[in-house]
Order: structure tokens, then C-alpha cells, then sequence
């Protein structure tokens, strides 16, 4: 929440901005439909001076300060609550489209960003270092996510499997022993089946990462290391693509951190992997 919590320090801010900060504080929920000029109206200010305002809170500008305002706002309503935004109606135009998403991604990326804990990551890439198999449980959408990774852990030289049925992810956890590393991925951080699996994975002692929205969720207390992922529960807000967008993020963090750390190594795995990928295009050519 360092967004609101930089609002909330007065004391870095002028009268003019002290008086926008106000009205944004005290009507949230109009802010995410309301444009530079009619915030400047509301507050008897400037739109030259909301942009400063933004500027001063590490923001480019007032729509990148909608959405992380809307975001955080979201975050801090009662479960099932929250204030109407969409980022796509049927009153976009290609471009508009375009710009959008473009935005929602990189706000995605940035909020992420800016919730991640150095130290921790650097802890998850000695877990990650030392296993000798990543096993990545996840449903839906976020199998693709998590076969992504498992290619992208192959690329380093990090054996990985991603697990959807119900079946796989049982035998899975079942088998795991103190060479195994658990991640998880799980938007609502409500999926009972998952829960099961993080319950047989705490009984065989296998540290689990878990990749979501939520801390306060019984899948969260489960797992060793909560990761926040930018996101908005909303169908129609595109929660699923944004949560899409800072899983990957997460993900290739990871995998560079491996990378850096062998690199010497990985570079003549690769040298050798691509002389056996051209080998192989010989081969098929023969045929």
C-alpha cells in the first residue's frame, strides 16, 4: 500500500497538493472515472498541478495514478467489496484498447515490482539453487503459467514439472521428499484442491512458495513464502491477464537469478543445446 501511505505524509506536500490529496481520500470511488480536468474543477486547482502531485507520489502521470490508486483502494475494502472499474467498455476504440492494456501491464508489472522483498526473492533462489526437482502445482489458466516456467527452469538447468489433474498433484505431493520444492499458484488462494495439496505438502516437510492475491487465506498459511501478485479479482477488470502478467514477472526474476548465478555454466549448456538442435535440423533434412 506505499501509495496511500505516501498520500497520508502531509507533510511532503503543498497546500495546493494537500487539498487534492483530500478530495482523493475522500472520494475514492470517483476518482477512477474522473478525468484530469474534473478532478482540477472539484478541487479548484490545476490539471498542471495533479500532475506535479503525481510526479511528486513516483507516478508518470494522473492514469497511472488511477490504477494504482484503484488497485490499493481495492485491496483495502472488506472481501466482495469494491469500486467499479473498467478498463475496457464498449465505448474503446482500437487505440484506446491498445493504450490500455498496454498501461494495465506495465502497472501490473511495476506493482509487483514494487511489493517484492529483495532479501526474500534472493532466499526463494537458494531454495530454488538447491532443489534438485521444482514441482509447480496450479489449475487453469494457471497451468500455462506454470508450464511456461517449467521450460524457462529447463533453460538453467533446473528440473521442473507443472501438475493440474487432481491425480498428478495427489501422487506428486505424495512422493516429494527433501529434494523437492513446491510452488503454487493460485489467484484467490481459495482452491480447496489446492489446499489439500499444500496440507500433504506441509506433512512431508517440502517448503512451498505460494503466488497470490491474498496473505490472509488458509492456502497462505499453509506455504512457506507468500509472493503478491498484482491483480484484480474482477472478471472484467482483466484480473486473470494482470495476475497473468506479474506471475510471469516473478518467474523470470527467478530464472535470471539462476542464471547470474551460473552463468558461466548455463552459457555452455546452451552453447551445447544449440549444437544438437542444429545437428537435429541435419537429421530431419536427411529424411
Amino acid at each position: 500500500m506505499r501509495l496511500l501511505k505516501a498520500m497520508q505524509e502531509g507533510e511532503r506536500f503543498s497546500s495546493t497538493e494537500e487539498t487534492i490529496v483530500e478530495y482523493i481520500l475522500s472520494h475514492p470511488a470517483q476518482i477512477a472515472e474522473m478525468t484530469t480536468r474534473e478532478l482540477a474543477e472539484k478541487t479548484y486547482t490545476s490539471p498542471a498541478a495533479i500532475f506535479r502531485l503525481c510526479q511528486k507520489l513516483g507516478l508518470k502521470g494522473y492514469n497511472e495514478f488511477k490504477i494504482k490508486f484503484t488497485s490499493e483502494i481495492n485491496r483495502t475494502l472488506p472481501c466482495g467489496a469494491h469500486i467499479m472499474r473498467r478498463p475496457i467498455t464498449d465505448k474503446d476504440s482500437t487505440s484506446d484498447i491498445v493504450r490500455k492494456l498496454a498501461q494495465l501491464e506495465i502497472e501490473a508489472i511495476e506493482e509487483t515490482k514494487n511489493e517484492m522483498d529483495l532479501a526474500q526473492m534472493e532466499r526463494i533462489a537458494e531454495l530454488l539453487d538447491k532443489a534438485d526437482i521444482i514441482d509447480i502445482y496450479a489449475y487453469d489458466q494457471n497451468f500455462s503459467l506454470a508450464q511456461m516456467a517449467v521450460y524457462n527452469f529447463l533453460q538453467v538447468k533446473k528440473t521442473a514439472a507443472a501438475h493440474n489433474s487432481l491425480n498428478s498433484q495427489l501422487s506428486a505431493a505424495l512422493i516429494a521428499d527433501k529434494h523437492h520444492l513446491a510452488i503454487i499458484i493460485s489467484r484467490s488462494g481459495l482452491n480447496q484442491r489446492l489446499i489439500r495439496t499444500a496440507r500433504i505438502l506441509k506433512k512431508q516437510g517440502i517448503k512451498t512458495i505460494l503466488l497470490s492475491v491474498n496473505r490472509e487465506t488458509k492456502l497462505a498459511c499453509l506455504c512457506d513464502e507468500f509472493l503478491y501478485v498484482a491483480n484484480t479479482l474482477d472478471y472484467l477488470d482483466l484480473g486473470g491477464n494482470i495476475f497473468s502478467v506479474g506471475v510471469r514477472y516473478y518467474f523470470d526474476v527467478l530464472v535470471s537469478l539462476l542464471l547470474s548465478r551460473h552463468f558461466t555454466e548455463v552459457e555452455s549448456f546452451y552453447k551445447e543445446f544449440e549444437n544438437y538442435l542444429g545437428h537435429a535440423d541435419d537429421d530431419d533434412r536427411l529424411w
